[in-house]
């Protein structure tokens, strides 16, 4: 999609998205409100781990 990868950042709720967002040197946010099993989403090294929508909202405007 031609963007930088210094400046994306993927949002997922399992570690394989934490994973591949890593192997393509982006940052990752990991959300608790989907499938992830407890802890499956630090294991994987998230950047940042949320507990809900609104949470991400606000981490965004941060990283923004």
């Amino acid at each position: 999609m031609g963007a930088r990868p210094d400046q994306t950042v993927m949002v997922g709720d399992r570690k394989y998205d934490i994973l591949g967002a890593k192997a393509n040197g982006v940052a990752s946010i990991g959300v608790r409100y989907g499938y992830a099993a407890p802890g499956e989403l630090e294991a994987a090294g998230a950047d940042f781990v949320v507990q809900s929508v609104e949470e991400l909202s606000r981490l965004l405007e941060k990283l923004r």
